[in-house]
């Protein structure tokens, strides 16, 4: 009997760190199947945006929590993310990128740089976005590790990489034509 309460003791601490450590991935792969890839996310090219950031959905919190990217509801900002190039590869620090066209209409916007884990990207220039108020508009966007005169959105040292535009209180007409407008184009410079 004695040896069966001991067997318990050491069985049940087990098996809770082993439910522990399966719930959790469950509740992460829920949380990113569930935001990511669902039915409400809009593609439209290399960009996917969900146009209906409801703060008011558990999975949609729990992600902005994990992540950090999302903070308004979809009434104050539209967040767009692209971790391709047009071609469909993913970006890299490995090669220099020019981000062509303009933001859609709203009353700012900004692109800044997210690292593989969701957290700015490192550069000894702390430089971490191209926003409407520092951009040199006859020149493109461009995205490098290597120095750049203007418009420079530093890549570091990323293996992958995501570029997030956040446009702040959109022109209604955005927010009726999220699958046909001609969203920014992101093409590798040939070096």
């Amino acid at each position: 009997m004695k040896k069966l309460i001991e067997n318990k003791l050491i069985l049940v601490p087990i098996l809770i760190i082993i439910s522990f450590f399966i719930g959790t991935f469950i509740a992460i792969s829920s949380i990113n199947s569930s935001t990511q890839n669902n039915e409400f996310s809009i593609k439209n090219g290399n960009w996917i945006v969900n146009p209906k950031m409801d703060l008011k959905d558990s999975y949609q919190r729990a992600y902005i929590s994990r992540i950090g990217v999302f903070a308004l509801d979809d009434k104050e900002a539209l967040y767009l993310l692209s971790s391709k190039v047009n071609d469909g590869n993913p970006l890299t620090s490995d090669f220099d990128y020019q981000i062509i066209g303009t933001p859609p209409k709203g009353r700012y916007w900004s692109y800044t740089l997210y690292g593989e884990d969701y957290f700015l990207v490192k550069n000894d220039a702390n430089i971490y976005t191209i926003n409407k108020e520092n951009l040199t508009k006859d020149k493109p966007i461009l995205v490098s590790s290597s120095k750049k005169d203007i418009n420079w959105l530093p890549s570091g040292n990323e293996t992958k990489f995501h570029i997030t535009l956040r446009v702040y209180n959109p022109d209604e007409s955005v927010y009726k034509n999220l699958e046909s407008l001609d969203w920014q184009i992101i093409k590798k410079i040939e070096k």
